[in-house]
């Protein structure tokens, strides 16, 4: 399920709810207020080192069309 950044019309709270449909109707949890959604930015955590132990030059090759 995405999540989907608010912000509500009336107490300005901004919060963050994991939503089955984009259309679902979202409600401020505070004042219950209708809210807006924000334009939010994807980001993808990590908990290791994305660093490769490949000896140089054995890794992937790029596209020769790239």
């Amino acid at each position: 399920m995405p999540s989907f950044e608010y912000n509500c019309e009336h107490c300005n709270y901004n919060f963050d709810r994991l939503v089955i449909s984009p259309d679902a109707q979202v409600k401020c949890p505070l004042c219950q207020a209708k809210v807006k959604k924000l334009r939010s930015t994807f980001s993808v955590g990590a908990s290791h080192d994305f660093t490769s132990n490949l000896a140089p030059g054995t890794g992937p090759k790029m596209c020769p069309n790239c």
